[in-house]
């Protein structure tokens, strides 16, 4: 059982009036009672779903109240630091949401006075504020969990080397089925452990299962992982990486650290990023190329090894002629800058027979193949 979860006998007590306040509680099985022990006056009664304990860590100060287990209780533990980083970092769960949802609810109210009406309304609004908040918590939590009990997965989908028809490579992804809710979207579990330093751990745990990979792997064969700018941040990663490599006498060649366009806010510090990995032999690829607003001052002010050109324009090149000449003038612009071209996307025969003619070095989709196990990607031939 993971170590946020903790259980209580019925009458327990969980924290007394006075004791500090180092976490919040969300109620997953039973009954707690809120009460003033000097007193015996009893607040709240609280059941399942609900969250307590959490103003004292809010505020820094010692417990107001007292709390005990009216039932037999499990309780999921919310860390000081989960709630105390995303304030300081200005969590959309804290900032974005509240401030977007009242916006939304006290505009489409018929007044400034706040009748019975209007404050059953914005009572509403409080409630699916907070309902979010805590399953964010409680996903952070599991996300916790399911990267020390191993449940996260490392798939690889193949990169194609579209001019001698070959596999060349793999992009290394990340998948998690949750116990409960099924296989949970990466968009959905990556932005999460973005938000917290859990992509730090996700990382390295990809990290290790490429590098195996590769050891298993012709020479020829290179796998691309998507880093964060909180992993290029942490002094350590790259040693971290370096180490696994030379364990496994792996070239870092065969390693491709994947960037995303959106990421690159700070060219003085993307320099320095690119930098730091080139000095070591990563490539650097610059993933969803096309997507953000200054893709061409990028091809200018960064040295990118791989562009990989986002998917949009693939799947539209037959249907908009921009599209088309948006993919030839990239192709046009990669050669004179020596630098490789992947086209992400691919899907039908049609599509990989322009993108051959137009030069590009590499195709991926599933005309290629859908992400696989370590075990079906060493049953390939290569």
């Amino acid at each position: 059982m993971s170590y946020h979860i903790k259980q209580y006998q019925k009458g327990d007590v969980i924290f007394h009036g006075g004791d500090s306040s180092d976490c919040a509680y969300i109620i997953e099985e039973g009954q707690v009672e809120i009460y003033v022990e000097s007193s015996e006056t009893i607040i709240d009664i609280l059941s399942e779903g609900e969250l307590f304990g959490e103003m004292g860590v809010l505020d820094q100060s010692p417990r107001s109240t007292s709390a005990k287990a009216l039932t037999a209780l499990t309780l999921l533990e919310v860390k000081t630091e989960q709630i105390t980083n995303r304030l300081s970092e200005s969590d959309p769960i804290v900032k974005a949401l509240v401030g977007v949802l009242l916006k939304r609810f006290r505009a489409m109210l018929p007044s400034q006075n706040m009748s019975a009406k209007n404050s059953s309304l914005l009572d509403q609004v409080a409630s699916v504020v907070e309902q979010a908040g805590l399953s964010k918590f409680k996903l952070e939590s599991e996300l916790r969990s399911a990267i020390n009990n191993g449940d996260i997965q490392t798939v690889f989908q193949p990169i194609q080397d579209i001019q001698n028809n070959r596999i060349a490579g793999f992009e290394a992804l990340s998948r998690w089925t949750h116990p409960e809710r099924g296989f949970i979207s990466p968009v959905e579990f990556i932005a999460l452990a973005e938000e917290t330093d859990l992509i730090i751990e996700v990382g390295d745990l990809v990290f290790s299962r490429a590098i195996e990979l590769l050891s298993e792997l012709p020479e020829h064969v290179f796998i691309n992982i998507n880093v964060s700018s909180k992993q290029l941040d942490d002094n350590l990663f790259l040693k971290r990486v370096v180490d696994k490599i030379n364990r496994h006498g792996i070239s870092p060649k065969r390693l491709k650290l994947e960037i995303t366009e959106t990421m690159v806010v700070d060219f003085k510090l993307a320099k320095k990023w690119l930098k730091k990995c080139q000095d070591i032999g990563f490539p650097v690829c610059a993933d969803d190329f096309g997507t953000g607003h200054s893709g061409m001052e990028q091809l200018v002010q960064l040295n990118f090894d791989v562009l990989k050109v986002d998917q949009l324009f693939v799947r539209n090149m037959f249907e908009n002629d921009r599209y088309l000449t948006v993919l030839e003038s990239v192709a046009k612009m990669a050669k004179r800058l020596h630098t490789q071209l992947v086209a992400e996307g691919v899907e039908y025969d049609q599509e990989l027979k322009v993108l051959q003619e137009l030069g590009f070095d590499y195709g991926q989709g599933y005309l290629f193949g859908k992400p696989m196990s370590v075990s079906d990607v060493l049953h390939l031939k290569f």
